[in-house]
C-alpha cells in the first residue's frame, strides 16, 4: 500500500510566492553585523509610537534615507546613556 505524501503536492493553498516576496525572501536575516546584540523587548504607550514615526516620516522626507524605529531607539538609547555616564563622571570629580 503507497504511503500518502503528508503535504499535497505544491505546498499549502495560497503560499505561492510572488516576485516580490522572492525579492525579500533574499534579504540577509538574523543578527546585524558588528557588536554582538540581543533583542530587548519595550513597552511604549502609542502616543510615544506614534510621535517617533512622525519623527521618522519627516526624517525621511528631510534626507531621502530610510531609518526604522529599532535604529532610531539605539542611536537614541546610546546619546542618552553617553550624556548620563559624563553627568556622572562630572560630579565624582566636583
Amino acid at each position: 500500500m503507497p504511503v500518502k505524501p503528508g503535504h499535497p503536492m505544491g505546498g499549502r493553498p495560497g503560499s505561492q510566492r510572488s516576485a516580490g516576496d522572492l525579492a525579500t525572501a533574499k534579504q540577509p536575516a538574523g543578527r546585524p553585523k558588528g557588536e554582538p546584540s540581543t533583542i530587548v523587548n519595550v513597552r511604549l504607550p502609542l502616543p510615544l509610537v506614534a510621535e517617533l514615526d512622525r519623527y521618522l516620516d519627516r526624517l525621511e522626507s528631510q534626507t531621502g534615507l530610510k531609518a526604522n524605529r529599532g535604529m532610531i531607539a539605539r542611536r537614541a538609547l546610546a546619546l542618552f546613556l553617553a550624556s548620563h555616564a559624563s553627568a556622572d563622571a562630572t560630579a565624582r570629580e566636583g
